[in-house]
């Protein structure tokens, strides 16, 4: 098998990193973090959640052109900025659902790539 990191593109550079989410209680404030293997704290989610957040977002930019396109087919009256802004909207309500697993930073994110893979 395979690694992950192996078989993809590298990770572009303005894709965003997750913080990672965390509660904690308590009176006194704190911070979350954790102890990296060469023994440095951060408050990032790992590298292996940074490529698979990538890949979802990266996979879900390349159904959504396909998706605009269909649109823009079936209803030539709809400019292509009416529906990226749909688009926008449903990537938006899916978040907050808790259907899909794209935080704001990624959903802009895929927005500009949707736009760049429109313009190939």
């Amino acid at each position: 098998m395979t690694d992950l990191k192996e078989s993809m593109k590298p990770i572009p550079q303005n894709f965003p990193r997750r913080v990672m989410a965390s509660g904690l209680s308590g009176a006194v404030p704190k911070f979350s973090a954790r102890r990296t293997e060469d023994g440095k704290y951060t408050s990032f989610v790992s590298d292996d959640e940074y490529l698979q957040a990538y890949q979802n977002a990266e996979d879900l930019a390349q159904q959504l052109k396909g998706y605009a396109l269909r649109k823009e087919r079936e209803n030539p009256t709809w400019t292509r900025e009416f529906n990226m802004e749909r688009i926008k909207a449903g990537l938006a309500d899916k978040f907050r659902s808790g259907e899909w697993d794209v935080v704001p930073a990624e959903q802009e994110w895929v927005m500009r790539r949707i736009a760049e893979l429109l313009l190939l």
